[in-house]
């Protein structure tokens, strides 16, 4: 049986853990050679690793991608030892401006949010996936192979969270972000669509998942669970592959049912 990403070259950003990681593997289980990249060097190099062991090259690679010159400077990387750039997958994201800090988050309503905390989600949930696209979409036109660009974005895009206001914001940002892609990337066979997850089990919902009684929150869920990283690294290989080459501009929600409440 072929596998469904034989010899592409997929960039994952946020790719040393969560549903990055997990796409990373899940890619080259099924062919892809795969760039990491992420904020953390040593847990991008182990994803690189595990990538290895299945047969399939992997280069790690440290990137701030709120960062317009650090995010060039990847994909340039990336074209110079793989040859191309046939698949992103944007995952790189924070849940509130202190995430990975010690520390309670900044959980405020907008009217007493700080601008600070609010721009340094934005920079990265948005202005990030923003200029990683925009890099990759470059190279892609400039191969003149197409390409998949796959956003990571939130059931939040179609949901507020009260308190986490600016989250809420940058990933309805992602989503407007990848359908005005999708329009403007068509002529080009270049694929943009974002997954929308729900509760998945990530480091960025550890605190959730420490709760002695879950019951209360997964009574929004359907489902009445959190879902794994694999679930959505599976709708990633989904868009990545063939089966999902008339896809173009839509948000798929690996949630359990959240967003049709």
């Amino acid at each position: 049986m072929a596998l469904r990403l034989e010899n592409k070259n997929a960039l994952i950003t946020g790719g040393a853990s969560g549903i990055g990681r997990a796409t990373a593997i899940r890619f080259a289980e099924e062919g892809a050679n795969v760039f990491v990249a992420d904020r953390h060097f040593a847990a991008a190099e182990e994803t690189a690793a595990a990538v290895k062991k299945l047969g399939r090259s992997s280069t790690a690679y440290q990137v701030d991608t709120s960062d317009e010159a650090q995010v060039n400077a990847m994909v340039a990387q990336m074209v110079k030892e793989f040859g191309s750039v046939n698949i992103v997958v944007a995952a790189a994201g924070i849940s509130h401006a202190h995430y990975g800090e010690e520390g309670q988050p900044d959980v405020a309503f907008l009217s007493n949010k700080s601008f600070a905390n609010w721009r340094k989600v934005l920079s990265v949930n948005l202005d990030g996936v923003f200029l990683t696209d925009r890099a990759c979409a470059d190279a892609m036109i400039k191969a003149g192979n197409g390409g998949r660009i796959i956003n990571i974005a939130s059931a939040a895009a179609r949901i507020p969270l009260p308190g986490a206001g600016e989250y809420s914001v940058s990933k309805a940002g992602v989503w407007m972000l990848t359908r005005v892609l999708a329009t403007e990337l068509a002529p080009f066979n270049i694929t943009a669509n974002a997954i929308g997850p729900g509760f998945i089990k990530t480091p960025m919902t550890a605190e959730l998942q420490q709760m002695p009684d879950l019951s209360p929150l997964m009574q929004r869920v359907p489902m009445n669970r959190m879902g794994e990283p694999v679930d959505v690294a599976n709708t990633a290989l989904f868009l990545a592959g063939e089966d999902g080459r008339y896809y173009t501009g839509s948000i798929l929600h690996p949630d359990g049912g959240i967003v049709m409440q």
